[in-house]
């Protein structure tokens, strides 16, 4: 655990009667007693709990043991304020004192002035509520969730374990056992929470101990959403690698250009709604130790770059803490810093649940080899309880979006599916709704549809990640930053309008029209002679990448319609009309081979580097008449929108006629 974030861990406070001693010290400088205080001379002794409820406009009482005189001043000190308070009532069984008419409530230490000397009593949470809640049995975090216009009936809220409701005065009051350290509220549609920066203040984490009722009170904004847009934003894996000599162009820096293009997208669509989600992996836990690069500083670096949405998160399997021991100390450094491992919300007519699918109860601590005893797939105990009593609450004519980190299916073959190991259990668990997995993980491009081979009722889309290949075929040839299956850096989009929505995948330094690659495979060739040195292992590998693009002219057109699924149409005609005929097809992306392989492999003859071209199934090919026919290009998602390329053949082949730069 760094430094950075064990600072960020708040202290269990506890219910404690103090009995003290004021020491006469001499002077008037009231110096710092301590935590003890000290001496023996004049006793004091004061009930004082972990937390207080305090009507804005009254004073603070306090029930309890007590020896406090209205005589004595009560010292509230946060940093390095003091908030100097007068005692206005004191007897055997209580105290109260008088808060100023502009204090904040917050989590202060407790002194107590008497004559010239003052003693140190611990620390106090003081909640500053319109109202007071009458506490019933049992009930250990309670609060109001409520907005300008007043209490808001309805909102679910949680512990991760136990789900209630508020009432319509707007105040939940939840039996919980805190095991795992926070609150937190399913925001409900035409609302939306406070922003620290652009992370939703959705949940808290809890202070006190688990059999001490604690205030935890919520205040939304009123909005309307019946029209908005959500981007998903797939793995980032910042790491801050340059920091240690790397590339000078790897992630933070590739970073700030793909945030740019994300708040060009924010500003340019100023009318809209906008939300963001992202698919896990943003850090990558290696380099929390290796460059000193953990959560609190994504969570700075993320919120000096991106601006003008909330953006809620998904933990990813390098979200954890590689040396913990445990489940629970392996997410409490992101559920202490981003949110929640699990949880949900609500925007306008939709329900969105984030799911936790990286298991690491076997975790045992040593550091990068800790992480083979991860399981990723696997939804670990108390999700499924839990997403049951959270779906309780949503009608089934409600559309449910869920992400999780790794997907639910994987794809075989072109519009084939099979289910993972552990997602039968996941789609038992929602069946019945109409549910929508985004996911991330794999660094491609794929969706799976209701109808498709394998594929159960419910839809998923695989989205490609930010860093596309982690980063390098951007770091060695600027301008092609692309995923291992050439699907350009970029991130989805979502047209949302009531129950109704629209989806599509946006390129950085594009506009959404750029939907596929061209390739005129005339004018591509590769040879083994490129990547020279190679073991036998490697030269067969290498060897299959290229075996479609060895100089022959069979003049074949490649397309890689990357966000492509079977409800698309592809048509390719040549320029006076005549359709050819489109075969969906397997294939490894050339551009990628040549801005990513051809330049790292040569470092690295004995293993295939990371991030390193996969063959994949959103690619289609026609054959032309002759080499220098020209062609209509037509594609047709789903919703009717229809992206056209009048292909000039023959098309000029390398990574300088195809590199996208974000301005």
């Amino acid at each position: 655990m760094t430094k950075k974030l064990l600072c960020l861990l708040k202290a269990t406070l506890v219910l404690s009667v103090f009995s003290l001693c004021l020491v006469n010290c001499g002077g008037k400088d009231e110096p710092d007693p301590g935590p003890n205080g000290g001496g023996n001379t004049t006793e004091i002794k004061v009930t004082l709990p972990s937390s207080v409820d305090v009507v804005k406009g009254e004073d603070c009482k306090i029930e309890g043991e007590n020896t406090l005189q209205t005589s004595d001043l009560v010292y509230l000190i946060e940093g390095g304020t003091i908030t100097s308070c007068a005692v206005t009532e004191a007897d055997a069984a209580h105290f109260a004192f008088r808060l100023p008419a502009d204090f904040k409530g917050g989590n202060y230490r407790f002194d107590v002035k008497r004559g010239d000397r003052r003693v140190q009593f611990g620390t106090i949470t003081i909640n500053m509520v319109e109202r007071k809640i009458e506490i019933l049995p049992g009930t250990t975090i309670y609060g109001v969730v409520e907005s300008a216009e007043g209490p808001i009936a309805g909102v679910v809220v949680s512990d991760g374990v136990e789900t209630v409701q508020t009432d319509d005065n707007g105040v939940y009051q939840l039996k919980s056992e805190k095991e795992s350290g926070y609150v937190f509220i399913s925001v409900p549609g035409g609302y939306e929470c406070a922003l620290d920066g652009v992370f939703p203040d959705h949940y808290r984490t809890l202070v006190s101990a688990k059999d001490v009722p604690e205030n935890q009170s919520f205040t939304l904004k009123k909005v309307d959403q019946s029209n908005y847009k959500v981007l998903f934003l797939g793995d980032m894996h910042l790491a801050d690698r340059a920091k240690g000599g790397t590339a000078s162009n790897m992630d933070n820096t590739q970073f700030k250009g793909v945030a740019k293009d994300i708040n060009n997208y924010v500003q340019s669509n100023g009318g809209s709604k906008i939300y963001a989600i992202t698919l896990g992996d943003m850090t990558w836990d290696l380099y929390w130790y290796v460059r000193n690069f953990d959560l609190s500083d994504y969570k700075e670096f993320f919120n000096e770059q991106v601006k003008g949405l909330p953006v809620y998160h998904t933990i990813g399997n390098h979200d954890n803490d590689m040396n913990a021991i445990g489940q629970f100390k392996a997410k409490n450094p992101f559920a202490v810093t981003i949110a929640p491992p699990y949880y949900s919300f609500n925007i306008g007519d939709v329900h969105y649940v984030v799911l936790d699918n990286i298991d690491c109860s076997k975790y045992v601590g040593g550091g990068d080899s800790n992480r083979d005893n991860q399981v990723a797939g696997k939804i670990y105990s108390p999700q499924f309880s839990w997403l049951a009593k959270d779906l309780s609450y949503v009608d089934k004519s409600t559309p449910v979006i869920i992400t999780m980190h790794v997907p639910v299916y994987s794809d075989s073959k072109p519009g084939e599916f099979s289910a993972r190991t552990y997602s039968p259990e996941v789609l038992a668990a929602v069946e019945g709704y109409n549910v929508h997995f985004v996911t991330g993980h794999t660094h491609r491009n794929y969706n799976a549809l209701p109808g498709n081979k394998g594929v159960g009722n419910v839809y998923e889309h695989n989205v490609g990640a930010i860093c596309s290949d982690w980063w390098w075929s951007g770091a060695v040839t600027p301008g092609c930053l692309m995923a291992p299956d050439g699907t350009p850096a970029g991130y989805a989009v979502w047209d949302i309008t009531g129950k109704d929505f629209k989806y599509t995948y946006k390129c950085a330094g594009k506009d959404e029209n750029f939907q596929f690659r061209s390739y005129d495979l005339n004018e591509i060739s590769f040879s083994s002679s490129d990547v020279e040195g190679l073991n036998s292992t490697m030269a067969a590998i290498f060897a299959a990448k290229i075996a479609d693009y060895t100089g022959q002219k069979k003049n074949e057109v490649l397309l890689n319609v990357w966000n492509y699924n079977t409800r698309w149409t592809i048509t390719v005609t040549t320029a006076d009309g005549k359709a050819l005929d489109v075969r969906h097809v397997s294939a490894y992306d050339p551009l990628h081979i040549a801005a990513n392989v051809l330049k790292r492999w040569k470092g690295s003859p004995t293993s295939e580097p990371i991030g390193s071209t996969t063959k994949d199934h959103h690619f289609f090919k026609v054959t032309a008449p002759d080499a220098d026919t020209d062609l209509i290009i037509t594609v047709k998602d789903e919703f009717g929108r229809t992206y056209t390329e009048n292909m000039q053949r023959p098309k000029a082949f390398g990574t300088d006629a195809y590199k996208i730069e974000i301005k």
